[in-house]
């Protein structure tokens, strides 16, 4: 937890609360807070600071938060991705969350095992807690928005901002040479094995250009983060 974030709903008019969940489990277990102590606190969706300690009674921390600041903005990047194993998928959600991604669309596709579609984990509430723990870990207030689609092409039939569209795979030309601006950026990672070819077509009619992360193959988990990683890279080097 390298943020701790609070929502809007648990501040008295005063700037405190008071934490009595896995957030105070935290803050006395692994921090060993004590009153006085300033932890990096934000508001969700809003700006970062600092909390002060104010009290633990054993049962909950008490806090008062000061904003400082905004919180930098979302990584202009929407992710297409066909939904992984249910053990990787908080993980995958952890990390997109942790590189503030703006948004994350799940689809089922030819290659996800249709058992995957029915894992308690793509539970909203399971998402949200992912993607929570996922900001924090980046120390980051803004959360991805998550949906679910059960069909590929229902997804592909809904209109995208204007961005740079990308799906990864294996044997396409390098990221770096396609990615053109590198952000604003749709990216669509599929499934272990891959996209099918019709899968591929389809998307290349909807103005997707496939390319590569380089010479590995790599599972879903590591390809989200390359993938992220890389147009990161790329965005700054952009701005230069």
């Amino acid at each position: 937890m390298n943020l701790l974030l609070v929502e809007p709903s648990e501040l008295a008019a005063d700037g405190t609360c008071a934490l009595a969940d896995r957030r105070a489990e935290h803050l006395r277990t692994v921090l060993r807070v004590v009153p006085g102590q300033i932890v990096r606190a934000g508001v969700l969706g809003g700006g970062i600071g600092t909390g002060e300690i104010l009290a633990d009674d054993g049962r909950a921390v008490t806090m008062r938060l000061t904003i400082a600041g905004t919180a930098p903005p979302q990584l202009a990047i929407d992710l297409v991705l066909a939904v992984p194993r249910p053990k990787v998928l908080s993980r995958v959600i952890e990390t997109c969350a942790a590189f503030a991604v703006r948004r994350i669309e799940l689809t089922n596709a030819w290659r996800v095992d249709k058992s995957y579609l029915r894992s308690p984990r793509l539970a909203a509430d399971a998402l949200a807690h992912a993607a929570r723990l996922g900001a924090e870990q980046g120390a980051t207030t803004h959360v991805p928005e998550i949906r679910v689609h059960e069909r590929l092409m229902g997804l592909l039939d809904q209109p995208f901002a204007p961005a740079t569209k990308l799906v990864a795979h294996p044997g396409a030309p390098p990221i770096e040479a396609v990615a053109s601006p590198p952000l604003p950026c749709v990216l669509a990672i599929g499934p272990e094995g891959g996209w099918i070819e019709r899968e591929l077509a389809t998307l290349a009619d909807r103005g997707f250009v496939s390319c590569s992360l380089g010479a590995p193959i790599l599972r879903v988990e590591a390809a989200v983060s390359a993938a992220l990683g890389q147009l990161l890279l790329l965005a700054r080097r952009a701005s230069e």
